[in-house]
């Protein structure tokens, strides 16, 4: 910096301390203040333009991925990395501290995380290319089937229920994207690491952390955990004594960690596909299985995601934008190409461009699904007037929270009988069908938090250097016995890298906020059931909340989502919640599964099922 810049930084911050004002007001001040808005309006205009590119090319590897793009976005990210890089040194010319909090938190987002010279950007391009080209090119053989890519796997352990075809699925899979994104998955790790060292940090995970603006973070999300774990354990004794006892095969027992491949899903953070198996058809007898319904009623995948919208135009929200019907793709193309079919909503920060990815089909999955990118899509929306470098959530756990704050109001037994899920005819008894609902929305929430916190936790440790590659596989299954009380269902080896059959692993993106979104959403949306005038407060249980149609709800949603990042989350959690001085809570999660928590130590007590997988 200029002596001479210096000293009037020195003189200036000097008069304002002590309220000498060389001028009526502090005029310097203001004129400084001023000067710093005109450059940072400069410098959101030119990051606004440059994530506009970066989106559009990466719009372009996703949907129809070619040599020619990868090399256009390499070019994009090397010259994305010099703009930074210089705009890090023109922010050196600016004293921080006599800058008002606005732009103070501006300055503080502007020049963090990783910092990469022209061949590591290259590198780190080119590597993540390859590894979400195995990803998404993947074909697994089942019985005789060819499946493409996860979209189409993860359907076959949703529907089949036979172990012997789960196995060939499960095994297929991390064959086809373990071994061959090993080394890759390696590099891409080093190259991140040397970017955040050179940034002044020790590894990948710190950045990772401060991101979330949460002090002692792992401390954080273990003592939410033991707050929830009681709640896991009874449920993981439910469906392992339940299998246990249907099991033929000799699969699954009744005091030993469950098979990872028996659970209706890729990666058993969702069980919901394996209700049917868990309570007798007479219970379940109250309404119809959620996907026959939606193939009766609805023709095409767009229809799915209109009825998603509809929820949040009951909210009060505007539609989306005609160029996110006609620019997003919701199904897998029929002309050969290979996109990443990783449901995604992606923000092109250019005239309302919102869209959304996925390779959608007609399904209970895929119709929540919905809901949660949804959630993205109004976030962007809704925050889409602040500055660029305000266009984001509050921290990225209140992002991945929204839509399923709006998850939890869909799942409610109202809105399933407004749906069609729940036959208005039934004659189950009222408790009865809100223990099955609670079950069923259990079996989807419940599971995703230790698995969120097993992944994360491996991969901080992977990142700090704690786990080398030659143990990844082992340590990978030590921490998922550990919190999922799971097993794999044969036996691996270092030859084997499973973590690859995650998508956000080998996408590199941070987990830690799908354990801390599934906390926030029940917070949220019994901040929007008061809003509406529901919940304990109003003397009604929280799982019997129904918002939809709440404009009061929406109001409240929208003037949080309106924040962007330009306050830190404590105060977006704030608007919503009212509190003075609001944290992350898990109370509220626990207490809308109470009933079910309940019931589930009293089932497994009568029916004498295990306690635990130590």
């Amino acid at each position: 910096m200029d002596h001479r810049l210096a000293l009037f930084h020195l003189v200036l911050l000097f008069l304002v301390t002590c309220q000498v004002s060389p001028s009526p007001k502090n005029q310097q001040l203001e004129d400084y203040r001023n000067s710093a808005d005109k450059w940072l309006s400069k410098v959101n205009q030119k990051l606004e333009k440059a994530a506009n590119r970066h989106a559009t090319l990466s719009w372009q590897i996703h949907t129809n991925r070619t040599t020619l793009a990868v090399k256009e976005l390499s070019r994009e990210e090397r010259s994305r990395s010099k703009f930074n890089a210089k705009l890090c040194e023109e922010r050196k010319r600016w004293a921080v501290g006599l800058l008002s909090r606005r732009q103070q938190r501006m300055m503080a987002r502007l020049c963090h995380g990783t910092r990469l010279n022209e061949e590591q950007t290259k590198m780190l391009v080119e590597t993540s290319s390859r590894l979400q080209a195995i990803y998404s090119e993947a074909v697994v053989n089942v019985a005789g089937y060819n499946y493409t890519g996860e979209s189409e796997i993860k359907d076959v352990m949703a529907k089949t229920r036979d172990y012997s075809t789960l196995l060939e699925a499960w095994s297929g899979w991390r064959n086809a994207v373990g071994p061959p994104s090993k080394q890759l998955f390696s590099r891409m790790i080093e190259i991140n690491n040397l970017g955040v060292q050179s940034a002044g940090f020790h590894d990948t995970s710190e950045t990772w952390k401060n991101e979330l603006g949460i002090s002692n973070l792992e401390k954080i999300v273990d003592d939410l955990y033991a707050t929830i774990q009681p709640l896991y354990v009874q449920l993981h004794a439910f469906v392992r004594g339940r299998l246990a006892a249907i099991d033929k095969t000799g699969v699954v027992h009744s005091d030993r960690p469950l098979p990872a491949h028996v659970l209706g899903n890729m990666w058993a953070q969702n069980w919901e596909p394996i209700l049917p198996q868990l309570l007798p058809t007479a219970a379940l007898s109250g309404g119809e299985d959620a996907t026959q319904v939606l193939r009766r009623r609805y023709s095409s995948f767009n229809q799915l995601v209109e009825v998603a919208q509809d929820f949040f135009l009951s909210l009060g929200f505007q539609p989306l934008p005609p160029t996110f019907w006609t620019r997003s793709q919701f199904v897998r193309p029929n002309d050969g190409r290979k996109p990443v079919c990783h449901g995604s909503a992606t923000d092109f920060y250019s005239q309302e461009d919102v869209r959304l990815l996925m390779c959608g089909k007609i399904n209970e999955d895929d119709f929540y699904t919905l809901h949660h990118e949804m959630g993205h899509l109004y976030y962007f929306l809704t925050y889409s007037h602040q500055p660029f470098l305000f266009r984001s959530g509050a921290s990225s756990a209140f992002h991945e929270a929204i839509g399923d704050t709006i998850i939890y109001a869909a799942m409610a037994t109202k809105h399933r009988h407004r749906l069609g899920f729940v036959s208005t005819g039934n004659k189950t008894n009222p408790k009865d069908l809100d223990i099955i609902n609670l079950l069923r929305q259990a079996l989807v929430k419940i599971p995703i938090l230790p698995f969120s916190l097993a992944l994360e936790k491996w991969r901080w440790g992977v990142m700090a250097g704690q786990i080398k590659p030659n143990q990844y596989n082992q340590a990978w299954w030590n921490l998922k016995l550990k919190y999922q009380g799971i097993v794999p269902p044969i036996e691996r080896s270092e030859k084997d890298f499973d973590p690859a059959s995650k998508f956000h692993i080998i996408s590199n993106t941070p987990y830690i906020r799908y354990f801390l979104s599934s906390v926030l959403q029940v917070q949220i949306f019994q901040a929007l059931c008061e809003a509406s005038g529901q919940g304990p407060r109003f003397g009604k249980p929280l799982n019997q909340c129904d918002i939809y149609g709440s404009i009061e709800a929406g109001n409240r949603l929208r003037e949080m989502m309106s924040l962007g990042s330009s306050h830190p989350w404590n105060v977006a959690l704030k608007v919503l919640t009212l509190e003075e001085n609001p944290k992350i809570d898990a109370q509220p999660l626990m207490d809308y599964y109470q009933p079910l928590h309940e019931w589930l130590v009293i089932e497994n007590r009568r029916l004498n099922y295990t306690i635990g997988f130590d």
